[in-house]
């Protein structure tokens, strides 16, 4: 069993065991989320890097010396092994921020799910009478301490 965040711990009187875990669930998710949303602009980044030094190395060493005849530049793209190994080097990068892109998507998907589970069930989890006024305390608790907004369903 993996342990319970501290701040959603320190909340004994506020919510019950399984509330807690589910809280600790939705936190779960979003850094699934947060780390796969950084993995897929890392390999953005690093693609975008690659593909403007190449492009800016074609044209200053390989299109300007030329005078742009397009016979030269093929041949020449294509008899480096270096140019090769960049444009491979290009393509599994967009690869890569493409899988990361999908995972991230989907781990989106999961933990919106659960924050509108948590959300819709709020009247369940906090029953009217006693501890409602304690789930505002929560609510902000979770938005100062994990940047998850539990007041409203929109994103």
């Amino acid at each position: 069993m993996r342990k319970i965040e501290p701040f959603i711990q320190q909340l004994n009187y506020h919510t019950d065991l399984p509330t807690k875990k589910m809280l600790n669930n939705l936190v779960d998710r979003k850094r699934k989320f947060d780390g796969y949303k950084d993995k897929c602009f890392k390999a953005q980044l690093f693609t975008f890097t690659i593909l403007i030094g190449f492009l800016v190395y074609l044209y200053v060493y390989i299109i300007q010396p030329s005078g742009g005849r397009i016979e030269f530049v093929i041949s020449s793209i294509f008899d480096g092994e270096l140019h090769l190994f960049i444009v491979l080097l290009i393509v599994a990068g967009y690869a890569t921020a493409k899988y990361y892109k999908k995972k991230e998507d989907k781990a989106e998907k999961e933990f919106h799910a659960l924050r509108c589970e948590v959300i819709s069930k709020s009247s369940e989890l906090w029953p009217q009478p006693t501890r409602w006024e304690k789930r505002h305390d929560v609510f902000a608790m979770m938005k100062n301490e994990y940047d998850i907004n539990l007041f409203h369903e929109s994103k």
